[in-house]
Order: C-alpha cells, then structure tokens, then sequence
C-alpha cells in the first residue's frame, strides 16, 4: 500500500518495499537487478522533436547535482527533446549569464537550482520578458513566490527541508540510544534550505533533553569544507567527546566521516541528506548510519514537466505554483532496495505519464506531493511589513485538502 506523506516523512517508517504499481506500465527488473518500468506512448501533444531544454544547476562534482543531471536528461530525452545542461560551481553570476544566452538562443524551457535564493528572481524576470516557461527548486527568497514575477515562472518545487532534517535527525538520536553528544554540521549560512533544516534538527534536538548540542560549524555543502570543520571540531572535543554527526547534507556527512576515519575513529553513527548515490553506498557498508533521501534524478524530471506543460498549454492551479515533495529516510534496513530502485542505471519513472497534457485523466507524479504553506515554510524569517498573500493563492487556500487529495489520488506509480 502507498503511505501518506505524513507517514514517510514522519520518520515513523522507513522503505520497506519498492514495487512498480500499475500494470498498464509494465515494469519489473533488469538482467542486473535494477528496477525499470515501461514508458507511455508519446503524444505529438508534448513531442519536443528536438527542441532544446536547459538545465541549470550547481556542479556536476556534487553527487546530488550528477544525480540530477541524470533523470533530467532521461526525462527530456523522454519527450524527444534535445537536454542542455550547464553549471555554476555555486557563482551566482554565472548562472545568470548562462540562464540569458539560452533565452538569446531561443530556449523557451528551462528549468534550474539557484546557488543563491537572490538569483531567482532575475531569471524569474527574464523567463517573464522573453515567453521562458522557467522552473524552480530548492532555493527562494523569503516571503517571496512565483506569483511576484508573473505566469512565466511556472512553480517552485521544493522538498520539505524541515521535516526531513527531523525525520532523520531524530533517527540518528535513537541510533545514539537517545543520549549523548551531537555535532551539527550545517550548508551554507542562509540558503532556504539550510536554514529549514537546521529548524528540523533543533526541533528533533529539543525532544532528546539528554543529546547535547557540542559543535555546530558550517560545512558548506561540500566534503572539504565539511572535512576541515570536523577535524577542528575533534581537536577541541575529543574523538571520545563525540557520538553521533548529523551533516545537513550527505557531501557534508561524507567530510564528516572522513576526518573521524583519518583520526581512527569509525563508530560514530553519521547521518546526512539527499540520498546520493555514495551516501547510500556507504550506508551499504557500515560507514554512515542514514540519509533522507530527495529522490535528485525524480526532482530534475518532475521539474522539467512541470515547466513542459506550461508551454504546452497546461492551466496551473494557483495552489500548484508552490509544492513540497517527497522523500525517504535510508537507512542500512532498505539502503539495498534504495539502490536497486532510484541509483545510476535505474531508471524506474514513466516520464511521460507525468504529464497532465499528455494524460489529462491519468497523470502520476510517481512521487509524494503537497501544497507549500507560506506560513510553514518562511516561520524562520519575519513577514515583511505589509505583507499580503498574492491573491490568486488567497483566494484557493479553501481547496488545499482537496488539491493534496488530487495528488495523493493520482500516484499509482512507484507506490512504497
């Protein structure tokens, strides 16, 4: 049976069983164990014939970004689109510059991850000026939405930060017997998602009175930054003074783990966030306890879709302009599973059957997805003086449940 979101990202169950549901997909196993499911039709509705689609992001050196990648070229290549990618190694200029020359070379999809919530509203503009069906994950400014720069920007897509750093925090502190000293290991000071997770853990941290906080360091999203902030950490601490590591994400988990390694230590449970495909490995191997997983190569496709439908004409429902989504707490119980199902060659979405325009009465999200409450996601920032919700948003909030219930009722595929 296919849980509610509430139950996965409660942190009350883990994966425990990965099936392809719905027979009219096909599905099943390749000769390698990896799973696979049969693809729809294509409808000459969506057929791209070799429009190109731009993908920008962060560095394909990131094990998320090069997860990425992977399910956005799969995706677009599903529509027969011809797929761009371009990175920024986090310089916000450069994504701008780069979002501006495909619109200079007539890309009308494109569909992105800021390296700085400060980027998006410029190409929010430039997608508005220049017809772009343009998409967003993961990074906004605070109190901000798509509805401030026009239709263009078709949704902002974003998982749900705060509950998954709880949902795996918390799972860490039980892995600790529920005592003991934790080091947090936090991104990029003031990035949305940094800050949400950070809520998540200090939420799951205030309902374990004996795991004390001893260090909290930035590890800048990345395995060196993480690696030296660890090693300074273990000099004034001691590697006795530490029990458990929760990195905000699974880079971060990764430096983490090894500066205790360079230090002998390999009993400390450490948990990050993402479900990289190394993370998930080393879950495999004893050498980190747990990771929430994104779903990296299921975020880029559904973003990309999101943004197709527009162009071709798919109505967005005002609630459906800001969504959260989904995830998976890993840990050495399913991380099997996890591999065979979502990592490198597995390639289990029908990603056409996303489509609403291509399957206006059974598209699929193949994928938890939710209505972003504003109040919920920005708690951690002030409102503006003056503030007002854009009123096309206003105007649906009586239809959340209703909206929820539409997505909930849809996914058919990939139920777990």
């Amino acid at each position: 049976m296919k849980p509610t979101l509430k139950v996965v990202l409660a942190g009350t169950a883990t994966l425990s069983l990965f099936a392809l549901a719905g027979c009219s997909a096909g599905g099943g196993t390749d000769a390698g164990g990896s799973a696979t499911t049969a693809v729809s039709a294509l409808p000459d509705s969506v057929d791209l014939k070799g429009e190109t689609v731009a993908s920008l992001f962060t560095s394909l050196k990131d094990d998320y970004y090069s997860n990425w990648d992977i399910g956005a070229k799969r995706a677009v290549e599903a529509f027969n689109g011809t797929y761009v990618a371009l990175t920024n190694e986090g310089d916000p200029a450069t994504e701008i510059s780069q979002f501006q020359q495909q619109v200079d070379a007539g890309v009308k999809i494109i569909f992105v991850t800021a390296p700085d919530p400060a980027n998006v509203p410029a190409m929010a503009q430039i997608a508005e000026d220049n017809d772009v069906c343009f998409v967003n994950t993961w990074e906004q400014p605070e109190w901000t939405s798509p509805f401030d720069s026009g239709d263009a920007y078709v949704s902002y897509l974003t998982p749900d930060s705060e509950l998954g750093a709880y949902t795996v925090s918390k799972a860490l502190f039980e892995k600790m017997g529920g005592k003991g000293n934790v080091v947090h290991l936090t991104g990029h000071p003031g990035a949305t998602p940094d800050t949400l997770r950070t809520q998540g853990f200090e939420r799951a941290l205030a309902e374990y009175p004996n795991v004390t906080l001893v260090a909290e360091e930035p590890g800048e999203w990345n395995r060196d930054d993480a690696r030296t902030a660890m090693a300074g950490i273990i000099s004034r601490e001691g590697a006795d003074g530490i029990d458990g590591v929760f990195g905000q994400n699974d880079d971060v988990a990764i430096g983490a783990l090894n500066a205790l390694n360079e230090q002998g230590v390999t009993d400390v449970p450490i948990a990050g966030m993402n479900g990289t495909g190394g993370a998930v490995e080393l879950i495999q191997n004893g050498q980190l306890f747990a990771t929430f997983a994104g779903l990296p190569q299921w975020q880029a496709g559904f973003s990309f879709v999101q943004a197709l439908d527009y162009c071709r004409g798919g109505k967005v429902a005002p609630l459906n302009r800001q969504l959260w989504t989904d995830g998976l707490l890993v840990t050495p119980d399913n991380a099997d599973d996890y591999v065979k199902t979502y990592v490198g060659d597995s390639d289990p979405y029908d990603w056409v059957k996303m489509s609403r325009v291509a399957h206006p009465d059974d598209w699929d999200p193949q994928n938890g997805v939710r209505v972003l409450d504003m109040q919920t996601m920005w708690s951690f920032a002030p409102q503006p003086a003056g503030f007002t919700y854009p009123a096309p948003y206003e105007a649906a909030l009586p239809d959340v449940d209703a909206t929820n219930k539409e997505w909930a009722d849809h996914w058919k595929l990939m139920t777990r």
